[in-house]
Protein backbone atom coordinates (compact mmCIF):
# COMPACT_ATOMS: atom_id res chain seq x y z
CA UNK A 1 0.00 0.00 0.00
CA UNK A 2 1.39 3.70 -0.78
CA UNK A 3 1.91 6.04 1.96
CA UNK A 4 -0.33 8.29 0.92
CA UNK A 5 -2.64 4.79 1.18
CA UNK A 6 -1.77 4.79 4.71
CA UNK A 7 -2.53 8.29 5.70
CA UNK A 8 -6.33 7.65 4.14
CA UNK A 9 -6.76 4.49 6.32
CA UNK A 10 -6.73 6.18 9.55
CA UNK A 11 -10.08 8.28 8.26
CA UNK A 12 -11.91 6.09 5.43
CA UNK A 13 -14.54 3.51 6.50
CA UNK A 14 -13.72 -0.34 5.73
CA UNK A 15 -16.16 -3.12 5.22
CA UNK A 16 -17.13 -4.67 8.24
CA UNK A 17 -16.25 -8.22 7.25
CA UNK A 18 -14.89 -10.19 4.08
CA UNK A 19 -18.78 -12.06 3.80
CA UNK A 20 -20.08 -8.47 3.98
CA UNK A 21 -17.98 -6.91 1.02
CA UNK A 22 -18.45 -10.23 -0.71
CA UNK A 23 -22.44 -10.20 -1.00
CA UNK A 24 -21.97 -6.35 -1.05
CA UNK A 25 -20.42 -6.86 -4.54
CA UNK A 26 -22.56 -9.36 -5.41
CA UNK A 27 -25.70 -7.33 -4.92
CA UNK A 28 -24.19 -4.71 -7.32
CA UNK A 29 -23.38 -7.59 -9.52
CA UNK A 30 -26.52 -9.47 -9.76
CA UNK A 31 -29.21 -7.33 -9.14
CA UNK A 32 -31.71 -6.84 -12.31
CA UNK A 33 -28.61 -7.00 -14.41
CA UNK A 34 -29.01 -10.78 -13.79
CA UNK A 35 -32.61 -11.22 -13.45
CA UNK A 36 -33.84 -8.38 -15.89
CA UNK A 37 -31.73 -7.40 -18.22
CA UNK A 38 -30.01 -10.59 -18.85
CA UNK A 39 -32.99 -12.96 -19.84
CA UNK A 40 -34.07 -9.58 -21.67
CA UNK A 41 -30.31 -9.72 -23.37
CA UNK A 42 -29.87 -13.61 -24.32
CA UNK A 43 -33.55 -13.75 -26.12
CA UNK A 44 -32.70 -10.70 -28.07
CA UNK A 45 -29.21 -12.51 -28.97
CA UNK A 46 -30.43 -16.35 -29.75
CA UNK A 47 -30.52 -17.65 -26.49
CA UNK A 48 -27.30 -20.16 -25.74
CA UNK A 49 -25.36 -18.74 -28.44
CA UNK A 50 -25.43 -15.42 -26.40
CA UNK A 51 -24.94 -17.42 -22.92
CA UNK A 52 -21.88 -19.13 -24.10
CA UNK A 53 -20.31 -15.93 -25.74
CA UNK A 54 -21.09 -14.55 -21.89
CA UNK A 55 -19.63 -17.20 -20.09
CA UNK A 56 -16.47 -16.68 -22.74
CA UNK A 57 -16.36 -12.74 -21.61
CA UNK A 58 -16.75 -12.96 -18.01
CA UNK A 59 -13.78 -15.90 -17.82
CA UNK A 60 -11.50 -13.57 -19.98
CA UNK A 61 -12.21 -9.92 -18.19
CA UNK A 62 -11.16 -11.77 -14.60
CA UNK A 63 -7.98 -10.18 -14.76
CA UNK A 64 -9.39 -6.90 -15.56
CA UNK A 65 -11.31 -6.61 -12.16
CA UNK A 66 -8.10 -7.74 -9.94
CA UNK A 67 -6.70 -4.59 -11.54
CA UNK A 68 -9.77 -2.12 -10.92
CA UNK A 69 -10.27 -3.91 -7.41
CA UNK A 70 -6.42 -3.48 -6.49
CA UNK A 71 -6.63 0.40 -8.07
CA UNK A 72 -9.21 1.56 -5.64
CA UNK A 73 -7.57 -0.59 -2.69
CA UNK A 74 -3.88 1.08 -3.54
CA UNK A 75 -5.52 4.85 -3.61
CA UNK A 76 -7.96 4.43 -1.27
CA UNK A 77 -10.07 6.81 -3.14
CA UNK A 78 -13.30 7.52 -5.44
CA UNK A 79 -12.61 7.47 -9.22
CA UNK A 80 -11.58 10.58 -10.11
CA UNK A 81 -9.31 10.95 -7.31
CA UNK A 82 -7.82 7.59 -7.86
CA UNK A 83 -6.55 8.61 -11.38
CA UNK A 84 -4.87 11.95 -10.22
CA UNK A 85 -3.10 10.02 -7.56
CA UNK A 86 -1.86 6.98 -10.23
CA UNK A 87 -0.97 9.27 -12.79
CA UNK A 88 0.25 12.34 -10.80
CA UNK A 89 -1.98 14.66 -13.30
CA UNK A 90 -4.85 16.31 -11.70
CA UNK A 91 -6.60 16.71 -15.45
CA UNK A 92 -6.87 13.14 -15.31
CA UNK A 93 -9.64 13.68 -12.33
CA UNK A 94 -11.61 14.74 -15.45
CA UNK A 95 -11.80 11.14 -16.74
CA UNK A 96 -12.60 9.21 -13.05
CA UNK A 97 -15.61 11.36 -12.71
CA UNK A 98 -16.60 10.34 -15.68
CA UNK A 99 -16.71 7.06 -15.10
CA UNK A 100 -18.16 7.23 -11.88
CA UNK A 101 -21.05 8.78 -13.24
CA UNK A 102 -21.79 6.41 -15.73
CA UNK A 103 -23.40 4.31 -12.79
CA UNK A 104 -25.35 7.68 -12.05
CA UNK A 105 -27.10 7.25 -15.57
CA UNK A 106 -27.54 3.65 -15.17
CA UNK A 107 -29.40 4.93 -12.31
CA UNK A 108 -31.90 7.31 -14.09
CA UNK A 109 -33.31 4.22 -15.72
CA UNK A 110 -32.95 1.72 -13.22
CA UNK A 111 -34.88 3.08 -11.17
CA UNK A 112 -38.26 3.03 -13.68
CA UNK A 113 -37.75 -0.98 -13.71
CA UNK A 114 -37.24 -1.81 -10.21
CA UNK A 115 -40.55 1.13 -10.05
CA UNK A 116 -42.50 -1.30 -11.95
CA UNK A 117 -41.66 -4.44 -9.88
CA UNK A 118 -42.97 -2.85 -6.85
CA UNK A 119 -46.18 -1.75 -8.86
CA UNK A 120 -46.32 -5.72 -9.72
CA UNK A 121 -46.19 -6.40 -6.07
CA UNK A 122 -48.80 -4.10 -5.26
CA UNK A 123 -51.47 -6.05 -7.92
CA UNK A 124 -50.58 -9.07 -6.87
CA UNK A 125 -51.72 -8.59 -4.01
CA UNK A 126 -54.51 -6.50 -5.14
CA UNK A 127 -55.77 -9.77 -6.83
CA UNK A 128 -53.68 -10.24 -9.75
CA UNK A 129 -55.64 -7.90 -12.79
CA UNK A 130 -52.56 -8.57 -15.36
CA UNK A 131 -53.26 -12.37 -15.27
CA UNK A 132 -56.21 -11.44 -17.77
CA UNK A 133 -53.82 -10.46 -20.66
CA UNK A 134 -50.55 -10.05 -19.42
CA UNK A 135 -49.34 -8.06 -22.86
CA UNK A 136 -51.98 -5.81 -22.79
CA UNK A 137 -51.75 -5.24 -18.92
CA UNK A 138 -47.59 -4.21 -19.27
CA UNK A 139 -48.38 -2.04 -22.26
CA UNK A 140 -50.92 0.07 -20.26
CA UNK A 141 -49.04 -0.02 -17.08
CA UNK A 142 -45.68 1.17 -18.62
CA UNK A 143 -47.83 3.87 -20.78
CA UNK A 144 -49.25 5.47 -17.59
CA UNK A 145 -46.21 7.87 -17.25
CA UNK A 146 -46.86 9.73 -14.37
CA UNK A 147 -47.03 6.16 -12.03
CA UNK A 148 -44.32 5.08 -14.00
CA UNK A 149 -42.49 8.60 -12.66
CA UNK A 150 -43.92 8.51 -9.49
CA UNK A 151 -43.02 4.51 -8.44
CA UNK A 152 -39.27 5.67 -9.86
CA UNK A 153 -39.16 8.66 -7.16
CA UNK A 154 -39.81 6.07 -4.08
CA UNK A 155 -37.24 3.79 -5.34
CA UNK A 156 -35.01 6.91 -5.25
CA UNK A 157 -35.73 8.09 -2.28
CA UNK A 158 -35.17 4.68 -0.16
CA UNK A 159 -31.83 3.95 -2.05
CA UNK A 160 -31.04 7.46 -0.90
CA UNK A 161 -31.77 6.47 2.72
CA UNK A 162 -30.26 3.08 2.46
CA UNK A 163 -26.65 4.86 1.04
CA UNK A 164 -26.92 7.84 3.85
CA UNK A 165 -25.63 4.92 6.07
CA UNK A 166 -22.40 4.46 4.29
CA UNK A 167 -20.50 1.29 4.02
CA UNK A 168 -21.21 -0.47 7.34
CA UNK A 169 -24.47 0.49 8.30
CA UNK A 170 -26.34 0.69 4.94
CA UNK A 171 -24.63 -1.30 1.77
CA UNK A 172 -23.24 -4.13 3.95
CA UNK A 173 -26.08 -4.43 5.91
CA UNK A 174 -28.68 -4.27 3.61
CA UNK A 175 -27.12 -6.99 1.02
CA UNK A 176 -26.65 -9.18 4.11
CA UNK A 177 -30.40 -9.56 4.49
CA UNK A 178 -31.00 -9.30 0.98
CA UNK A 179 -29.10 -11.79 -0.94
CA UNK A 180 -29.44 -15.43 0.64
CA UNK A 181 -33.41 -14.37 0.66
CA UNK A 182 -33.19 -13.74 -3.17
CA UNK A 183 -30.95 -16.93 -3.75
CA UNK A 184 -33.26 -19.11 -1.89
CA UNK A 185 -36.46 -17.65 -3.89
CA UNK A 186 -34.86 -17.90 -6.96
CA UNK A 187 -33.73 -21.54 -6.41
CA UNK A 188 -37.15 -23.19 -5.57
CA UNK A 189 -38.57 -21.03 -8.45
CA UNK A 190 -36.49 -22.04 -11.19
CA UNK A 191 -37.22 -26.02 -10.26
CA UNK A 192 -41.07 -25.22 -10.21
CA UNK A 193 -40.50 -23.55 -14.07
CA UNK A 194 -38.50 -26.47 -15.19
CA UNK A 195 -40.90 -29.03 -14.19
CA UNK A 196 -43.62 -27.04 -16.87
CA UNK A 197 -45.36 -29.54 -19.29
CA UNK A 198 -43.43 -28.81 -23.03
CA UNK A 199 -40.61 -26.71 -21.44
CA UNK A 200 -37.67 -28.81 -23.18
CA UNK A 201 -37.98 -26.83 -26.36
CA UNK A 202 -37.62 -23.46 -24.30
CA UNK A 203 -34.91 -25.05 -22.22
CA UNK A 204 -33.18 -26.24 -25.72
CA UNK A 205 -33.22 -23.05 -27.04
CA UNK A 206 -31.25 -21.73 -23.70
CA UNK A 207 -28.74 -23.82 -22.84
CA UNK A 208 -28.13 -25.20 -27.04
CA UNK A 209 -25.89 -22.46 -28.89
CA UNK A 210 -26.53 -21.96 -32.52
CA UNK A 211 -22.52 -21.15 -33.52
CA UNK A 212 -23.85 -19.10 -36.38
CA UNK A 213 -24.70 -16.25 -34.44
CA UNK A 214 -21.12 -16.23 -33.49
CA UNK A 215 -20.33 -14.72 -36.87
CA UNK A 216 -22.66 -11.51 -35.93
CA UNK A 217 -20.30 -9.01 -33.81
CA UNK A 218 -23.29 -7.16 -32.40
CA UNK A 219 -23.96 -11.02 -30.14
CA UNK A 220 -20.12 -10.63 -28.99
CA UNK A 221 -20.80 -6.54 -27.97
CA UNK A 222 -24.15 -7.37 -26.02
CA UNK A 223 -22.46 -10.31 -24.28
CA UNK A 224 -19.40 -8.26 -23.26
CA UNK A 225 -21.87 -5.42 -22.46
CA UNK A 226 -23.97 -7.79 -20.43
CA UNK A 227 -20.63 -9.80 -18.26
CA UNK A 228 -19.24 -5.88 -17.80
CA UNK A 229 -22.84 -5.06 -16.57
CA UNK A 230 -22.86 -8.25 -14.28
CA UNK A 231 -19.54 -7.58 -12.21
CA UNK A 232 -19.48 -4.00 -12.63
CA UNK A 233 -16.38 -3.97 -14.48
CA UNK A 234 -15.34 -0.36 -15.99
CA UNK A 235 -17.48 2.59 -14.56
CA UNK A 236 -16.00 2.60 -10.99
CA UNK A 237 -17.73 -0.28 -8.87
CA UNK A 238 -15.25 -2.33 -8.56
CA UNK A 239 -12.68 0.34 -8.42
CA UNK A 240 -15.55 2.34 -5.45
CA UNK A 241 -15.67 -1.51 -3.51
CA UNK A 242 -12.01 -1.86 -3.50
CA UNK A 243 -10.92 1.38 -1.74
CA UNK A 244 -13.01 0.55 1.01
CA UNK A 245 -10.70 -2.71 1.47
CA UNK A 246 -8.50 -3.30 4.18
CA UNK A 247 -4.96 -3.83 2.82
CA UNK A 248 -5.09 -7.55 3.77
CA UNK A 249 -8.15 -8.26 1.52
CA UNK A 250 -7.14 -11.60 -0.90
CA UNK A 251 -8.68 -9.08 -3.76
CA UNK A 252 -8.25 -12.55 -6.88
CA UNK A 253 -10.15 -14.94 -4.47
CA UNK A 254 -13.24 -12.74 -3.63
CA UNK A 255 -13.46 -11.44 -7.02
CA UNK A 256 -13.10 -14.87 -8.97
CA UNK A 257 -15.89 -16.12 -6.45
CA UNK A 258 -18.05 -13.13 -7.08
CA UNK A 259 -17.65 -14.08 -10.50
CA UNK A 260 -18.48 -17.81 -10.32
CA UNK A 261 -21.76 -16.92 -8.24
CA UNK A 262 -22.66 -14.44 -10.74
CA UNK A 263 -22.48 -16.72 -13.46
CA UNK A 264 -24.66 -19.28 -11.52
CA UNK A 265 -27.49 -16.35 -10.66
CA UNK A 266 -27.82 -15.50 -14.32
CA UNK A 267 -27.87 -19.10 -15.49
CA UNK A 268 -30.85 -19.57 -13.02
CA UNK A 269 -32.34 -16.17 -13.93
CA UNK A 270 -32.16 -17.25 -17.53
CA UNK A 271 -34.06 -20.61 -16.54
CA UNK A 272 -36.80 -18.53 -15.13
CA UNK A 273 -38.23 -16.67 -18.33
CA UNK A 274 -36.35 -17.83 -21.40
CA UNK A 275 -37.48 -21.25 -21.40
CA UNK A 276 -41.10 -19.96 -20.68
CA UNK A 277 -40.79 -17.83 -23.40
CA UNK A 278 -40.35 -20.28 -26.11
CA UNK A 279 -43.38 -22.52 -24.37
CA UNK A 280 -45.73 -19.73 -24.32
CA UNK A 281 -45.34 -18.15 -27.82
CA UNK A 282 -43.99 -15.26 -26.63
CA UNK A 283 -41.70 -12.63 -28.87
CA UNK A 284 -38.40 -12.56 -27.44
CA UNK A 285 -37.67 -9.35 -28.91
CA UNK A 286 -40.13 -7.96 -26.71
CA UNK A 287 -37.61 -5.69 -24.89
CA UNK A 288 -38.11 -4.29 -21.80
CA UNK A 289 -41.04 -5.90 -20.53
CA UNK A 290 -40.12 -9.69 -21.58
CA UNK A 291 -39.77 -10.64 -17.65
CA UNK A 292 -43.22 -8.84 -17.11
CA UNK A 293 -45.29 -10.45 -20.35
CA UNK A 294 -43.80 -13.80 -19.12
CA UNK A 295 -44.07 -14.33 -15.63
CA UNK A 296 -47.63 -13.98 -14.72
CA UNK A 297 -47.91 -17.06 -17.84
CA UNK A 298 -45.53 -18.82 -15.78
CA UNK A 299 -46.77 -18.34 -12.21
CA UNK A 300 -50.95 -18.89 -13.51
CA UNK A 301 -49.88 -22.93 -14.30
CA UNK A 302 -48.09 -23.72 -10.83
CA UNK A 303 -50.32 -24.48 -7.81
CA UNK A 304 -49.83 -21.65 -5.45
CA UNK A 305 -49.24 -19.41 -8.11
CA UNK A 306 -49.81 -15.88 -7.15
CA UNK A 307 -47.44 -16.94 -3.87
CA UNK A 308 -44.90 -18.02 -5.82
CA UNK A 309 -45.50 -14.88 -8.04
CA UNK A 310 -45.25 -12.53 -4.91
CA UNK A 311 -42.49 -14.24 -3.75
CA UNK A 312 -40.51 -14.07 -7.17
CA UNK A 313 -41.34 -10.20 -7.38
CA UNK A 314 -39.89 -9.47 -3.88
CA UNK A 315 -36.61 -11.23 -4.51
CA UNK A 316 -36.17 -9.05 -7.66
CA UNK A 317 -37.11 -5.82 -5.52
CA UNK A 318 -34.59 -6.99 -3.29
CA UNK A 319 -32.10 -7.29 -6.44
CA UNK A 320 -33.17 -4.09 -7.67
CA UNK A 321 -32.30 -2.44 -4.31
CA UNK A 322 -29.29 -4.43 -4.12
CA UNK A 323 -28.14 -2.56 -7.69
CA UNK A 324 -29.94 0.61 -7.21
CA UNK A 325 -27.58 1.39 -3.88
CA UNK A 326 -24.11 0.45 -5.40
CA UNK A 327 -25.42 2.37 -8.79
CA UNK A 328 -25.25 5.87 -6.51
CA UNK A 329 -22.97 4.39 -4.00
CA UNK A 330 -19.70 5.34 -7.04
CA UNK A 331 -20.73 8.44 -7.81
CA UNK A 332 -21.40 9.72 -3.65
CA UNK A 333 -17.99 8.01 -3.08
CA UNK A 334 -16.54 9.89 -6.27
CA UNK A 335 -17.81 13.17 -4.89
CA UNK A 336 -17.27 12.54 -1.18
CA UNK A 337 -13.59 11.98 -1.98
CA UNK A 338 -13.05 14.59 -4.72
CA UNK A 339 -15.13 17.32 -3.23
CA UNK A 340 -14.95 16.63 0.57
CA UNK A 341 -18.49 16.46 0.69
CA UNK A 342 -20.65 15.14 3.83
CA UNK A 343 -21.76 11.61 2.70
CA UNK A 344 -25.61 12.73 3.38
CA UNK A 345 -24.90 16.09 0.80
CA UNK A 346 -23.83 13.96 -2.06
CA UNK A 347 -26.35 10.92 -1.56
CA UNK A 348 -29.10 14.12 -1.53
CA UNK A 349 -27.50 15.83 -4.71
CA UNK A 350 -26.59 13.22 -6.92
CA UNK A 351 -30.41 11.56 -5.73
CA UNK A 352 -32.35 15.17 -6.99
CA UNK A 353 -29.80 14.97 -10.70
CA UNK A 354 -31.47 10.86 -10.89
CA UNK A 355 -34.71 12.07 -10.44
CA UNK A 356 -34.67 14.93 -13.05
CA UNK A 357 -32.44 12.34 -15.47
CA UNK A 358 -35.19 9.85 -15.18
CA UNK A 359 -37.25 11.99 -16.64
CA UNK A 360 -36.79 11.47 -20.29
CA UNK A 361 -36.38 7.96 -20.09
CA UNK A 362 -40.06 7.56 -18.61
CA UNK A 363 -41.98 9.55 -20.86
CA UNK A 364 -39.96 8.36 -24.21
CA UNK A 365 -39.72 4.66 -24.96
CA UNK A 366 -36.82 5.49 -27.44
CA UNK A 367 -35.05 7.52 -25.69
CA UNK A 368 -34.95 4.75 -23.15
CA UNK A 369 -33.44 1.94 -25.49
CA UNK A 370 -31.00 4.03 -27.11
CA UNK A 371 -29.90 4.97 -23.82
CA UNK A 372 -29.69 1.86 -22.29
CA UNK A 373 -27.55 0.89 -25.02
CA UNK A 374 -25.21 3.83 -24.56
CA UNK A 375 -24.78 3.48 -20.67
CA UNK A 376 -24.63 -0.36 -20.42
CA UNK A 377 -22.35 -1.54 -23.59
CA UNK A 378 -21.02 1.84 -25.00
CA UNK A 379 -19.73 3.94 -21.95
CA UNK A 380 -19.17 0.68 -19.90
CA UNK A 381 -16.94 -0.94 -22.24
CA UNK A 382 -14.78 2.58 -22.79
CA UNK A 383 -14.78 2.21 -19.23
CA UNK A 384 -13.27 -0.72 -19.13
CA UNK A 385 -10.79 -0.41 -21.84
CA UNK A 386 -9.31 2.87 -20.67
CA UNK A 387 -8.37 1.40 -16.83
CA UNK A 388 -7.50 -2.14 -18.29
CA UNK A 389 -5.04 0.38 -20.73
CA UNK A 390 -3.74 1.67 -18.08
CA UNK A 391 -3.36 -0.93 -15.46
CA UNK A 392 -1.77 -3.28 -17.96
CA UNK A 393 0.51 -0.80 -20.27
CA UNK A 394 0.99 1.86 -18.52
CA UNK A 395 1.37 0.84 -15.22
CA UNK A 396 2.48 -2.52 -15.73
CA UNK A 397 0.46 -6.46 -15.49
CA UNK A 398 3.51 -7.42 -13.57
CA UNK A 399 3.28 -4.45 -10.83
CA UNK A 400 -0.46 -5.47 -10.61
CA UNK A 401 0.12 -8.98 -9.75
CA UNK A 402 3.14 -8.64 -7.68
CA UNK A 403 1.97 -5.69 -5.74
CA UNK A 404 -1.72 -5.54 -5.36
CA UNK A 405 -2.61 -9.68 -6.00
CA UNK A 406 0.03 -11.86 -4.70
CA UNK A 407 1.08 -10.40 -1.47
CA UNK A 408 -2.30 -11.16 -0.11
CA UNK A 409 -3.90 -13.95 -2.69
CA UNK A 410 -4.02 -17.16 -1.50
CA UNK A 411 -3.16 -18.21 -4.56
CA UNK A 412 0.33 -16.55 -6.02
CA UNK A 413 -0.42 -15.80 -10.06
CA UNK A 414 2.93 -16.04 -12.51
CA UNK A 415 4.09 -13.99 -14.99
CA UNK A 416 1.51 -16.08 -17.19
CA UNK A 417 -1.22 -13.71 -16.17
CA UNK A 418 0.51 -10.69 -17.15
CA UNK A 419 0.36 -12.31 -20.94
CA UNK A 420 -2.98 -13.11 -20.59
CA UNK A 421 -3.57 -9.43 -19.27
CA UNK A 422 -1.80 -7.29 -21.86
CA UNK A 423 -2.14 -9.44 -24.83
CA UNK A 424 -6.13 -11.18 -24.85
CA UNK A 425 -7.90 -9.23 -21.93
CA UNK A 426 -7.06 -5.54 -22.98
CA UNK A 427 -6.97 -6.37 -26.82
CA UNK A 428 -10.47 -7.88 -26.39
CA UNK A 429 -12.02 -5.23 -24.39
CA UNK A 430 -10.38 -2.46 -27.04
CA UNK A 431 -12.31 -5.24 -30.07
CA UNK A 432 -15.73 -4.38 -28.14
CA UNK A 433 -15.17 -0.72 -27.75
CA UNK A 434 -14.60 -0.15 -31.25
CA UNK A 435 -17.38 -2.03 -32.03
CA UNK A 436 -19.49 -0.51 -29.33
CA UNK A 437 -18.92 3.00 -31.24
CA UNK A 438 -19.43 1.51 -34.66
CA UNK A 439 -23.23 0.02 -33.25
CA UNK A 440 -24.01 3.66 -32.04
CA UNK A 441 -23.41 5.24 -34.95
CA UNK A 442 -25.56 2.88 -36.70
CA UNK A 443 -28.75 3.52 -34.18
CA UNK A 444 -28.13 7.02 -34.17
Amino acid sequence: MSSEAKKNDANRENWGSRIGYILSLLGMAIGLGAMWRFPMVAAQNGGGAFVLAFFIICILVILAGFGEIGLGRYTRQGAASAFEKMTGKRWTRILGYMMAFIPLGLCMYYVIVIGTVLGYLFYTIAGAPFLADPEAFYNNFSANKPLAYGLSLVIIAITAVICTGGIKRGIEKICKILLPGLFIILVVVTIHIITLPGISEGIEFYVRPDFSQWLRPGLWLSAAGMALFAIGLGPGYLLTFGSYLSEKADIATDFVTLNITQLLICVIAGFVTLPAVILFGLDPQSGPGLVFMVLPKVFEHMSGGMIWMFLFLLALLFAGFSTSVALLEVPATTVIDGFKWSRKKAVVILAVIAAVGAIPCVWSDAFFVIFDFFIANLLYVIAATLIAIYCAWIFKAKRVREEWVNPTSAFKYGPWVDVLYKYIATPALLYFAITAVIEMFDMV
